[in-house]
């Protein structure tokens, strides 16, 4: 259901607004073999495809000769031949081959600054080269159990890119709608900032969304969020498993695009995992989550936590999805608590990047 409401969104997707520069999920590694891939992206089609070296490309996906569509080819030497009139085209775009003539000049197709990582391929929105690389979730070893150490979830949904990375910074919604019931509050911290702010002055701990030494936002807006022991229905069912602790956290590794989460409980870290978006268009998005899920015990008792723990990620992902499907278009803001100062600060980071792109 999920997969055929994303083929709706991608046929409907209309270009984005208000996106900040930074790494998208074009699509999940394991979907792009050996033939070309139609993939939406930002309100615009685009091919992905494999050279005969296995790396990943993404361009446009119009052929600049007579317009038809790239996807619809085939893999030919490691170039992307045209269904139309064979033109042929290599992993920078320019067109290399032309049946019975010379390729004129000027034909080419935008190719995309592409890396493949933490399980997908990346594709890199704004002008200019990339600023920084892609989070990198490390490879899993051989389990014993394959499919419970480690999981992926996509979920589209109407949200933008900023709604759903905001949502990280936001402990009041555990317990709102989570109901992560614990002895104590949730607070969030955020390391010391540096950098100069645009007019000279050294930005505070207030002043989110900070401007790097040398020009430019800072890359990341890094967060750590802290929480004490579960307590009620949830403090039952953690201390059945062992899996209550005196203080919970999550380090989260947060770019204007992607995330990348740590979670802990009392120095042991549970699991890692990787957030990413896939910008289909505007108010059409894929959420990814990639998740790690560390040995935390042997035999059986290993095994049901590592159950507890995907279920963890699972259940919080799809509780978030019916709020992030009604939510008011684009992103508005309403009104402030002082609950929101974390959510402030990302969301004064994020369009900073935005801010990026657009004087690209």
């Amino acid at each position: 259901m999920r997969r055929k409401t994303s083929e709706r969104l991608a046929a409907s997707a209309r270009p984005v607004t208000n996106l900040a520069s930074g790494w998208y999920v074009a699509l999940p590694s394991a979907e792009l073999r050996t033939g070309p891939r139609r993939v939406t992206l930002f309100g615009t089609a685009h091919v992905a495809w494999r050279g005969e070296d296995g790396q990943a490309h993404v361009q446009g996906a119009v052929c600049p000769h007579a317009g038809a569509a790239l996807f619809g080819g085939r893999v030919v030497d490691g170039t992307l031949e045209c269904p139309f009139h064979r033109w042929r085209f290599d992993g920078s775009g320019a067109c290399v081959s032309v049946p019975g003539r010379r390729p004129p000049a000027r034909a080419a197709v935008t190719a995309l600054p592409t890396r493949e990582c933490s399980g997908y391929v990346w594709v890199w929105y704004g002008a200019g080269p990339p600023r920084y690389e892609p989070p990198d979730l490390p490879g899993l070893e051989a389990r014993r159990f394959p499919g419970i150490r480690g999981f992926r979830l996509a979920d589209p949904t109407r949200a933008t890119t900023r709604r759903i990375l905001e949502n990280t910074y936001d402990p009041d919604h555990l317990v709102a709608l989570h109901g992560l019931t614990v002895a104590g509050e949730a607070r969030i911290t955020f390391p010391a900032v540096s950098g100069k702010a645009l007019n000279g002055a050294v930005p505070g701990p207030a002043d989110g969304g900070a401007t790097a030494a040398g020009g430019g936002p800072e890359d990341r807006c890094d967060a750590t969020l802290t929480w004490p022991s579960y307590r009620g229905p949830l403090g039952t069912v953690s201390n059945a498993f062992g899996l209550n602790a005196d203080e919970f956290t999550l380090r989260l590794r947060g770019w204007a695009s992607c995330q990348e989460i740590e979670y802990f409980a009392d120095g042991r870290r549970l699991y890692r995992m990787v957030l990413a978006v896939t910008p289909i268009g505007e108010h059409h998005s894929v959420q990814h989550i990639n998740a790690a899920v560390d040995t935390d015990g042997a035999g059986i008792v290993g095994w049901l936590r590592s159950l507890v723990h995907r279920a963890e990620v699972q259940v919080a992902a799809r509780q978030d999805l019916p709020v992030f499907d009604t939510l008011l278009p684009g992103d508005r803001h309403g009104i402030y608590v002082p609950g929101d100062e974390a959510v402030r600060r990302f969301r004064r980071f994020y369009q900073q990047w935005v801010e990026l792109a657009q004087r690209g």
